[in-house]
Protein backbone atom coordinates (compact mmCIF):
# COMPACT_ATOMS: atom_id res chain seq x y z
CA UNK A 1 0.00 0.00 0.00
CA UNK A 2 2.80 2.33 0.94
CA UNK A 3 4.96 1.60 -2.16
CA UNK A 4 1.53 2.43 -4.56
CA UNK A 5 1.49 6.06 -2.52
CA UNK A 6 5.00 6.69 -2.78
CA UNK A 7 4.67 5.62 -7.18
CA UNK A 8 1.70 7.92 -7.31
CA UNK A 9 3.37 11.03 -5.83
CA UNK A 10 6.57 9.99 -7.96
CA UNK A 11 4.27 10.15 -10.66
CA UNK A 12 3.06 13.28 -9.66
CA UNK A 13 6.07 15.30 -9.27
CA UNK A 14 5.65 15.16 -5.78
CA UNK A 15 8.51 13.26 -4.37
CA UNK A 16 11.94 12.80 -5.70
CA UNK A 17 13.50 9.49 -7.27
CA UNK A 18 16.53 8.01 -7.52
CA UNK A 19 16.90 5.83 -10.76
CA UNK A 20 18.64 2.36 -10.39
CA UNK A 21 19.55 0.22 -13.67
CA UNK A 22 16.86 -1.67 -12.80
CA UNK A 23 13.96 0.75 -12.16
CA UNK A 24 15.06 2.04 -15.46
CA UNK A 25 14.65 -0.72 -17.14
CA UNK A 26 11.52 -1.53 -15.53
CA UNK A 27 9.96 1.59 -16.98
CA UNK A 28 11.74 1.12 -20.54
CA UNK A 29 9.89 -2.06 -20.65
CA UNK A 30 6.84 -0.74 -20.49
CA UNK A 31 7.66 1.71 -23.78
CA UNK A 32 9.48 -1.27 -26.04
CA UNK A 33 6.66 -1.85 -28.18
CA UNK A 34 5.76 1.38 -28.54
CA UNK A 35 9.37 1.82 -30.37
CA UNK A 36 8.80 -1.04 -32.27
CA UNK A 37 5.73 -0.36 -33.78
CA UNK A 38 7.18 2.62 -35.24
CA UNK A 39 9.98 1.13 -36.73
CA UNK A 40 12.87 0.63 -34.59
CA UNK A 41 14.67 -2.29 -34.78
CA UNK A 42 15.50 -4.43 -31.99
CA UNK A 43 18.93 -4.22 -32.35
CA UNK A 44 18.17 0.13 -31.70
CA UNK A 45 15.76 -0.37 -29.13
CA UNK A 46 18.68 -2.53 -27.22
CA UNK A 47 21.48 0.17 -27.47
CA UNK A 48 18.54 2.76 -26.14
CA UNK A 49 17.91 0.87 -23.06
CA UNK A 50 21.33 -0.10 -22.31
CA UNK A 51 22.80 4.07 -22.71
CA UNK A 52 19.38 5.17 -20.86
CA UNK A 53 19.95 2.90 -17.78
CA UNK A 54 23.44 3.92 -17.84
CA UNK A 55 22.14 7.98 -17.93
CA UNK A 56 19.66 7.51 -15.78
CA UNK A 57 21.22 4.99 -13.20
CA UNK A 58 21.96 7.31 -9.33
CA UNK A 59 20.29 10.22 -10.69
CA UNK A 60 17.35 11.83 -8.65
CA UNK A 61 14.57 13.26 -10.25
CA UNK A 62 11.13 14.87 -10.07
CA UNK A 63 8.13 13.91 -11.91
CA UNK A 64 6.62 11.45 -14.04
CA UNK A 65 8.86 7.87 -14.47
CA UNK A 66 7.40 7.53 -18.42
CA UNK A 67 8.15 10.81 -19.14
CA UNK A 68 11.69 11.14 -17.60
CA UNK A 69 12.24 7.76 -19.93
CA UNK A 70 10.78 9.41 -22.87
CA UNK A 71 13.26 12.69 -22.70
CA UNK A 72 16.70 10.52 -22.32
CA UNK A 73 15.57 8.46 -25.00
CA UNK A 74 15.59 11.29 -26.97
CA UNK A 75 18.59 12.89 -26.29
CA UNK A 76 20.49 9.37 -26.55
CA UNK A 77 19.34 9.16 -30.09
CA UNK A 78 20.40 12.50 -30.36
CA UNK A 79 23.64 11.63 -29.38
CA UNK A 80 23.61 8.88 -31.76
CA UNK A 81 22.62 10.68 -35.14
CA UNK A 82 25.54 11.80 -37.36
CA UNK A 83 26.18 15.70 -37.80
CA UNK A 84 23.04 17.95 -39.50
CA UNK A 85 24.44 18.73 -43.06
CA UNK A 86 22.68 20.25 -46.53
CA UNK A 87 23.05 21.06 -49.77
CA UNK A 88 23.63 24.57 -48.82
CA UNK A 89 26.77 23.51 -47.45
CA UNK A 90 28.27 22.49 -50.58
CA UNK A 91 30.94 24.91 -51.35
CA UNK A 92 33.18 23.30 -54.30
CA UNK A 93 36.98 23.88 -54.00
CA UNK A 94 37.60 22.96 -57.62
CA UNK A 95 35.21 23.05 -60.71
CA UNK A 96 33.12 20.93 -61.05
CA UNK A 97 32.10 19.44 -58.11
CA UNK A 98 31.06 15.84 -58.70
CA UNK A 99 28.25 14.11 -57.27
CA UNK A 100 27.69 10.66 -57.83
CA UNK A 101 24.36 8.88 -56.95
CA UNK A 102 23.78 5.16 -56.01
CA UNK A 103 20.43 3.23 -55.28
CA UNK A 104 18.67 0.34 -56.51
CA UNK A 105 16.02 0.59 -59.18
CA UNK A 106 12.79 2.19 -58.10
CA UNK A 107 14.15 3.80 -55.10
CA UNK A 108 13.46 7.40 -56.74
CA UNK A 109 17.19 8.13 -57.97
CA UNK A 110 16.27 10.02 -61.19
CA UNK A 111 14.06 12.33 -59.90
CA UNK A 112 15.74 12.92 -56.61
CA UNK A 113 18.92 14.19 -58.93
CA UNK A 114 16.83 16.64 -60.63
CA UNK A 115 15.52 17.63 -57.87
CA UNK A 116 19.20 18.13 -56.28
CA UNK A 117 19.89 19.91 -59.52
CA UNK A 118 16.56 22.30 -59.33
CA UNK A 119 18.08 23.20 -56.20
CA UNK A 120 21.60 24.01 -57.15
CA UNK A 121 20.25 25.90 -60.07
CA UNK A 122 17.90 28.00 -57.84
CA UNK A 123 21.07 28.79 -56.03
CA UNK A 124 22.64 30.02 -59.17
CA UNK A 125 25.28 26.99 -59.97
CA UNK A 126 25.37 25.60 -63.31
CA UNK A 127 24.54 21.98 -63.03
CA UNK A 128 24.89 19.24 -65.87
CA UNK A 129 23.16 16.14 -65.47
CA UNK A 130 25.00 12.90 -66.38
CA UNK A 131 23.09 9.52 -67.31
CA UNK A 132 25.88 6.37 -66.54
CA UNK A 133 23.17 4.07 -66.32
CA UNK A 134 24.10 2.04 -69.62
CA UNK A 135 22.43 -1.19 -68.42
CA UNK A 136 19.00 -0.30 -68.88
CA UNK A 137 17.85 1.60 -71.68
CA UNK A 138 14.98 2.75 -69.87
CA UNK A 139 16.05 4.64 -66.82
CA UNK A 140 18.64 6.83 -69.28
CA UNK A 141 15.13 7.79 -71.10
CA UNK A 142 13.17 8.48 -67.80
CA UNK A 143 16.37 10.63 -66.31
CA UNK A 144 16.09 12.58 -69.62
CA UNK A 145 12.78 13.09 -69.62
CA UNK A 146 12.75 14.68 -66.31
CA UNK A 147 15.24 16.62 -66.87
CA UNK A 148 13.97 17.49 -70.03
CA UNK A 149 11.03 18.69 -67.84
CA UNK A 150 12.79 20.72 -65.50
CA UNK A 151 15.15 22.18 -67.43
CA UNK A 152 18.38 20.68 -66.58
CA UNK A 153 21.02 20.07 -69.48
CA UNK A 154 22.16 16.57 -69.48
CA UNK A 155 24.44 14.41 -70.87
CA UNK A 156 24.16 10.74 -72.08
CA UNK A 157 25.87 7.89 -73.47
CA UNK A 158 25.11 5.34 -75.86
CA UNK A 159 23.15 2.36 -75.18
CA UNK A 160 25.64 -0.80 -73.55
CA UNK A 161 29.18 2.08 -73.16
CA UNK A 162 31.26 1.37 -70.91
CA UNK A 163 29.35 3.56 -67.81
CA UNK A 164 33.15 4.86 -66.76
CA UNK A 165 33.80 6.16 -70.28
CA UNK A 166 30.70 8.04 -70.16
CA UNK A 167 31.17 9.65 -66.70
CA UNK A 168 34.54 10.62 -67.35
CA UNK A 169 33.24 12.14 -70.98
CA UNK A 170 30.12 13.83 -69.14
CA UNK A 171 32.90 15.40 -66.34
CA UNK A 172 35.35 16.95 -68.85
CA UNK A 173 32.43 18.33 -70.98
CA UNK A 174 30.90 19.82 -68.01
CA UNK A 175 34.53 21.30 -67.15
CA UNK A 176 34.72 22.79 -70.73
CA UNK A 177 31.53 24.52 -70.63
CA UNK A 178 31.90 25.79 -67.49
CA UNK A 179 29.60 23.98 -65.14
CA UNK A 180 29.90 24.21 -61.61
CA UNK A 181 28.30 21.10 -60.87
CA UNK A 182 28.18 17.86 -62.50
CA UNK A 183 25.65 14.71 -61.01
CA UNK A 184 26.31 11.55 -62.20
CA UNK A 185 23.53 8.68 -62.72
CA UNK A 186 24.77 5.15 -62.26
CA UNK A 187 22.89 1.84 -63.02
CA UNK A 188 21.02 0.18 -59.94
CA UNK A 189 22.14 -3.11 -58.16
CA UNK A 190 20.87 -5.28 -55.68
CA UNK A 191 23.28 -7.54 -53.04
CA UNK A 192 24.60 -9.93 -55.27
CA UNK A 193 25.30 -8.51 -58.04
CA UNK A 194 29.26 -8.68 -58.65
CA UNK A 195 29.60 -7.15 -61.87
CA UNK A 196 27.20 -4.33 -61.45
CA UNK A 197 29.39 -3.37 -58.08
CA UNK A 198 32.40 -4.01 -59.60
CA UNK A 199 30.80 -1.23 -62.71
CA UNK A 200 30.33 1.15 -59.55
CA UNK A 201 33.87 0.71 -58.01
CA UNK A 202 35.31 1.27 -61.54
CA UNK A 203 33.50 4.53 -61.86
CA UNK A 204 34.38 5.94 -58.85
CA UNK A 205 38.33 5.01 -59.54
CA UNK A 206 37.51 7.00 -62.85
CA UNK A 207 35.50 9.92 -61.51
CA UNK A 208 37.18 10.85 -58.10
CA UNK A 209 33.87 12.00 -57.06
CA UNK A 210 34.04 14.44 -54.80
CA UNK A 211 30.42 13.23 -53.18
CA UNK A 212 29.12 10.00 -53.07
CA UNK A 213 24.93 9.54 -52.65
CA UNK A 214 22.97 6.92 -51.75
CA UNK A 215 19.66 7.27 -52.62
CA UNK A 216 17.09 5.00 -50.10
CA UNK A 217 13.32 4.36 -50.04
CA UNK A 218 11.49 5.78 -47.07
CA UNK A 219 9.28 2.77 -47.57
CA UNK A 220 10.97 -0.07 -47.49
CA UNK A 221 11.23 -0.42 -43.84
CA UNK A 222 14.65 -1.92 -42.12
CA UNK A 223 15.92 -3.59 -45.79
CA UNK A 224 17.69 0.00 -45.82
CA UNK A 225 20.09 -0.92 -43.08
CA UNK A 226 21.04 -3.67 -45.50
CA UNK A 227 21.62 -0.85 -48.58
CA UNK A 228 23.36 1.41 -46.74
CA UNK A 229 25.82 -1.66 -45.51
CA UNK A 230 25.61 -3.02 -48.72
CA UNK A 231 26.56 0.28 -51.08
CA UNK A 232 29.08 1.26 -47.82
CA UNK A 233 30.55 -1.71 -48.52
CA UNK A 234 30.95 -1.90 -52.38
CA UNK A 235 32.01 1.86 -52.88
CA UNK A 236 31.76 3.60 -49.51
CA UNK A 237 29.03 6.76 -48.90
CA UNK A 238 29.43 10.11 -47.69
CA UNK A 239 25.59 10.98 -47.56
CA UNK A 240 22.00 10.20 -48.02
CA UNK A 241 18.90 11.15 -49.72
CA UNK A 242 15.34 9.43 -48.16
CA UNK A 243 12.63 9.46 -50.75
CA UNK A 244 8.74 8.82 -50.68
CA UNK A 245 8.67 10.97 -47.31
CA UNK A 246 5.14 11.93 -46.58
CA UNK A 247 5.59 13.96 -43.37
CA UNK A 248 4.30 10.86 -41.17
CA UNK A 249 7.36 8.47 -42.01
CA UNK A 250 10.28 9.91 -40.52
CA UNK A 251 11.66 6.46 -38.65
CA UNK A 252 12.92 5.24 -41.32
CA UNK A 253 15.46 8.19 -42.33
CA UNK A 254 16.43 8.37 -38.71
CA UNK A 255 17.01 4.91 -38.12
CA UNK A 256 18.90 4.78 -41.60
CA UNK A 257 21.29 7.89 -40.19
CA UNK A 258 21.23 5.81 -36.38
CA UNK A 259 23.07 2.53 -38.27
CA UNK A 260 24.76 4.02 -41.33
CA UNK A 261 26.54 7.08 -39.37
CA UNK A 262 25.63 9.38 -43.02
CA UNK A 263 23.90 12.29 -42.99
CA UNK A 264 21.08 12.81 -44.73
CA UNK A 265 21.05 15.60 -47.60
CA UNK A 266 17.58 15.71 -48.00
CA UNK A 267 14.13 14.01 -47.89
CA UNK A 268 11.55 13.22 -51.12
CA UNK A 269 8.33 14.32 -50.14
CA UNK A 270 6.59 14.59 -53.16
CA UNK A 271 6.69 13.59 -56.86
CA UNK A 272 7.37 17.70 -58.20
CA UNK A 273 10.85 19.00 -58.81
CA UNK A 274 10.54 21.03 -56.10
CA UNK A 275 9.45 18.87 -53.34
CA UNK A 276 12.29 17.79 -51.32
CA UNK A 277 12.88 19.05 -47.56
CA UNK A 278 15.94 19.10 -45.43
CA UNK A 279 16.07 16.83 -42.36
CA UNK A 280 15.24 17.55 -39.21
CA UNK A 281 16.17 14.71 -36.63
CA UNK A 282 14.07 17.01 -33.89
CA UNK A 283 11.15 15.98 -35.36
CA UNK A 284 11.47 12.55 -36.60
CA UNK A 285 12.46 11.87 -33.00
CA UNK A 286 9.52 13.53 -31.40
CA UNK A 287 7.39 11.62 -34.11
CA UNK A 288 8.71 8.26 -32.83
CA UNK A 289 8.04 9.19 -29.01
CA UNK A 290 4.96 10.73 -29.11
Amino acid sequence: MLGKLIDELTTKGIVKKKWTKKSVLKVFSSMELELVAQGVPPAIVDRLKESVSRKLDGIETKGNPKEIVRRAIRRAILEALPPKTSLDKIRPSELPYKVIFFGFNGVGKSLSIVKMARHLQKKGYRVLVVSADTYRAAAGDQLEGYCRSANVPMFKGPRGADPAAVAYDGVSMASSRGYEFVLIDTAGRNYLNRNLSEELRKIVRVIKPDLKVLVLDGLAGNDVLNQCDSFNDAVGIDALIITKVDGSGLSTPLISALYSGKPILFLGTGQGFDDISIFDPERAIDYILQ
